[in-house]
């Protein structure tokens, strides 16, 4: 959402969130850029991201020209995702490679094809409009980084230390003898990672083919942030 990122990947003891607290706090997933970036986590908040609704949808058996077997029209309802808030999208590139034009329109030819594995029927498109107000994230003198997006960790990194939950990302080629790919283990996005140096992105690609070659990228932007430990009760910078 807009000014909001998914809360830190930490234990809950990070946070300095009481025992009788716990329950109603995993239900914050959000927490604003500006509460993140100056070490207030426990600041974190609900927002109204996303809500699945009831879709109406109806197949036709090519052979019999009806709905079902028995030629009764029987339609069916599954349940999609619907953004009820504006999705904001951050790209970082080389300015010597391309021109912010060119990153536009490319993002606004994926916007009119559609993303996602129901594109094909008209779904995941989208219009994309420069934010010119953004100037970037705040400079904050920190070793510790949060990721916004699923990231294949990278040993030239210099992680000295992370948190993060995996998701393993199971690709197939479209139309092929030999469909399935590697399986590929990312970190979630909002792992939290403290870097020897400082860095403006993290990750890696792969080759996650098998016969044919088949490129996964695991890279992803870092925001730095103030990152604080409780002990007794107190907040210390790490």
């Amino acid at each position: 959402p807009d000014n909001y990122l998914y809360k830190p990947t930490l234990p809950l003891s990070e946070f300095g969130v009481d025992d009788d607290e716990k329950k109603d706090f995993r239900k914050k997933e959000f927490i604003s850029f500006e509460n993140l970036q100056n070490g207030n986590l426990l600041n974190c908040e609900e927002v109204d991201f996303f809500e699945e609704r009831n879709v109406i949808k109806n197949s036709i058996n090519r052979k019999t020209f009806s709905t079902d077997d028995s030629g009764v029209f029987a339609p069916y309802s599954i349940k999609e995702l619907f953004f009820v808030n504006n999705i904001v999208l951050y790209a970082l590139f080389d300015e010597t490679i391309f021109k912010l034009e060119e990153v536009e329109n490319i993002l606004s030819l994926i916007g009119k094809s559609g993303f996602g594995k129901k594109s094909s029927i008209g779904k995941g498109q989208f219009e994309i409009e420069i934010d010119k107000n953004f100037k970037g994230f705040k400079k904050v003198d920190s070793n510790y980084y949060i990721t916004l997006s699923p990231t294949i960790f990278n040993k030239n990194d210099e992680i000295e230390n992370c948190f993060y939950d995996v998701w393993s990302k199971f690709g197939k080629f479209h139309s092929s003898q030999t469909p399935f790919k590697k399986p590929v283990v990312f970190a979630k996005s909002s792992a939290v990672v403290k870097l020897k140096n400082k860095k403006e992105y993290i990750g890696k690609a792969l080759n996650n083919g098998y016969e044919k070659k088949s490129f996964v990228q695991g890279y992803s932007i870092v925001v730095p942030f103030e990152y604080k430990e409780w002990k007794d009760g107190k907040k210390k910078n790490r």
